[in-house]
């Protein structure tokens, strides 16, 4: 039994092992393997080519070379008779390709007249013209097997009754070609030597960048900074773009590593405070013996600051879900009246006892798709802070209307505004102005707002002035 194993791509066994060696070299290898085969390949092609065309040239010359002897010879016959023939054939004696002629003169009953063989033909290799009548519609093929040569014959009447056989071989035409793949033969090894370093060539100028990108990720790997940038390729084409591509990718890692460190940071600092007010009300409620009731409010204490903390966790996670497109959508028909008067609900006793007022617009009727909770987030996280931001004897108004780009739903407030310098920023996990540093928060609202906004397609836009309000806009699609 063969130990064989087959190829499990399909195959021979030998085809298998043969496309396992080939991947388990280096691409360099394998470019220069291959470079090397495509120059070889091309040359056996031209080769063939070349033969094929010379073959069949010299096959046309000869041709063309038996038709005029045989015009020439059929006019000395007319003009001079078996004498004049004689002389004409002495003539191409004297030639290398009229050595390679035959003529013969034959009766109208196929007797022979005159028989002149070509060179190394006897006329015993002959004998085959006088057993058959004599045609001039088909040429005859006579071959030589001592010579190894094969002799053409055609047949022209002569004005007397009388026929002319001309034939020639095909010995100059063999001899020039057989010497053509002994030419091939001679410059074949310099040939693949030269496919071989233009192949080497070719794969070390193909494969520097890849190197240069190799290099460049050994140094981020082995130190650790993704400061480093791969040197751009003087030329431009598909690994310029890859270079551009690649450093934009590090121009990315470089500011996603900067702001996870902030981020960091930043939530070390928020859970700071819930978990030393934890610890501390637990320390203190050990320190001495209380009573039930003392304890039972320590322990209210300390679920309240679990609590905040769990919500700045669960707030983050939210926001990173929705940024990495994995936020689970449980998309319905949600009417958009009703959508907003529920989260206007949620801030009527809060906006009632700072003196603001709540109020809706909508002028969308029917049903729009989304994820209900997800968007009541979006929309109570900006009432929250429309009515947080907006002083006693403000107003808070929520409009919702569809336009070209679709459904738009504005949180619109007179509060104290944005700064110009902080508007761009307020989208950013943990940011928080100057002005709302002193209001309670996490500084992750707005970025829950885009982040959910986003993953339902939309977008979410903001404008303000200091002293002069904010307006906020959600734009979904459909």
């Amino acid at each position: 039994m063969s130990s064989a194993r087959p190829d499990p791509r399909g195959g021979s066994p030998v085809l298998g092992r043969v496309r396992h060696a080939w991947h388990r070299n280096t691409l360099g290898l394998r470019l220069t393997l291959g470079y090397a085969l495509l120059f070889v390949l091309s040359a056996v092609a031209l080769f063939a080519l070349t033969f094929a065309l010379l073959s069949r040239l010299l096959h046309e010359q000869d041709e063309t070379y038996l038709h005029t002897q045989l015009r020439i010879t059929a006019e000395a016959y007319v003009a001079e008779g078996l004498p004049g023939v004689r002389r004409h054939a002495a003539v191409l004696r004297g030639d290398d390709l009229g050595e390679e002629m035959l003529i013969r003169i034959a009766t109208a009953e196929n007797h022979t007249l005159l028989l002149v063989p070509p060179d190394e033909w006897e006329p015993s290799d002959l004998r085959e013209l006088e057993g058959a009548h004599p045609d001039e519609a088909l040429p005859l093929r006579l071959y030589n097997a001592e010579e190894a040569d094969d002799l053409r014959v055609i047949t022209h009447r002569l004005p007397d009754g009388a026929f002319l056989q001309m034939g020639i071989t095909s010995d100059e035409r063999d001899d020039v070609l057989e010497s053509f793949p002994q030419v091939f033969v001679v410059i074949a090894l310099p040939l693949m030597l030269l496919a071989l370093f233009g192949g080497a060539f070719m794969a070390q100028r193909a494969l520097r960048p890849i190197r240069q990108l190799t290099v460049t990720l050994d140094a981020i790997v082995g130190t650790g900074d993704v400061r480093e940038r791969a040197p751009s390729p003087q030329t431009q084409g598909e690994f310029a773009g890859l270079f551009h591509l690649f450093n934009r990718m590090l121009d990315r890692i470089e500011a996603l590593v900067g702001h996870f460190g902030r981020t960091l940071d930043d939530v070390a600092h928020d859970l700071r405070t819930p978990l030393t007010r934890l610890r501390g009300t637990a320390e203190l409620a050990l320190q001495r013996e209380r009573d039930p009731a003392a304890y039972r409010e320590a322990l209210a204490e300390v679920m309240e600051a679990a609590d905040a903390a769990i919500a700045t966790l669960d707030a983050i996670m939210d926001v990173a879900e929705a940024e990495a497109g994995t936020m689970p959508l449980h998309v319905e028909p949600v009417a958009v009246e009703d959508l907003v008067e529920d989260v206007l609900g949620l801030y009527e006793l809060v906006a009632e006892e700072k003196g603001v007022t709540l109020s809706a617009n909508s002028a969308v009727p029917g049903i729009v798709p989304l994820d209900r909770s997800r968007m009541r987030q979006a929309l109570a996280n900006l009432v929250d802070n429309a009515v947080k931001y907006t002083p006693p004897g403000g107003c808070v108004a929520v409009q919702a209307t569809r336009d070209a780009e679709g459904l738009r739903i504005v949180v619109e407030d007179t509060g104290i505004g944005i700064e110009a310098e902080d508007l761009p920023r307020i989208w950013d996990r943990l940011y928080r102005g100057e002005a709302g540093r002193h209001e309670r928060g996490l500084g992750l609202g707005l970025s829950l707002v885009r982040a959910i906004v986003e993953a339902h397609g939309g977008r979410v836009e903001a404008s303000s002035r200091p002293g002069g309000g904010t307006v906020f806009a959600v734009i979904l699609r459909g």
